[in-house]
């Protein structure tokens, strides 16, 4: 995914470049998309919306920290039915390149994600068996971020990005009158986010 993600940078008409005079962005700003994401694994496509701050380090570098939520529904029958609400913390190097009608720029990074899973059917738990889940939950993971996106007139944007995590469910389970086991079943939770923008200069 990397090196496409590259090959689409480099093929935008904005590379190389006009002197920095032209090509400088705002110092600091707040950065508010939303958008849709697409089916990850076993989790069915959902809305996002993110709440971003952007610090210009030096030219052509800026620095950016995220706060991400989607929502998503589980699509498969390996897993219990209900809702997944996932939200994610990020940091990021964007390096970007333009004019200040237009300026498009490349990003990676890492992110921390957590979640919070919603059973659909509350009858799937039953404490009085020894070995019944008495509880699911959604694990935390780190995972990393590919960001390629275009800007125009210092306000709008339009972003693409690709997330690459691997959560877990983790299963709480009775196995004495007062004892407990938790299992954790790892999956790949990666997906691919669509998102339009509007930027608020701070400084």
């Amino acid at each position: 995914m990397l090196p496409i993600v590259c090959a689409a940078f480099l093929a935008l008409p904005l590379y190389p470049l006009n002197p920095t005079a032209q090509d400088t962005v705002s110092s600091m700003n707040l950065h508010i998309t939303t958008g849709v994401m697409s089916q990850s694994g076993m989790i069915s496509a959902g809305p996002e919306l993110t709440l971003k701050f952007e610090y210009l380090l030096t030219h052509p570098f800026i620095f950016r920290s995220s706060l991400d939520y989607t929502y998503g529904e589980i699509t498969t029958r390996t897993y219990p039915n209900g809702s997944v609400h996932r939200q994610s913390i990020s940091s990021e190097v964007l390096y970007y390149r333009g004019t200040k009608k237009m300026t498009a720029y490349l990003g990676v990074g890492v992110v921390y994600g957590r979640g919070t899973f919603n059973l659909n059917d509350k009858t799937y738990f039953n404490n009085n068996v020894l070995g019944v889940p008495q509880e699911i939950k959604f694990g935390d993971a780190f995972g990393y971020r590919f960001v390629l996106g275009m800007r125009f007139k210092h306000k709008y944007s339009i972003e693409v990005g690709v997330t690459e995590i691997s959560p877990s469910f983790i299963y709480i389970r009775r196995t004495d009158v007062d004892s407990f086991s938790e299992e954790n079943i790892k999956f790949r939770a990666n997906y691919v986010k669509l998102s339009l923008g509007y930027l608020f200069r701070l400084k």
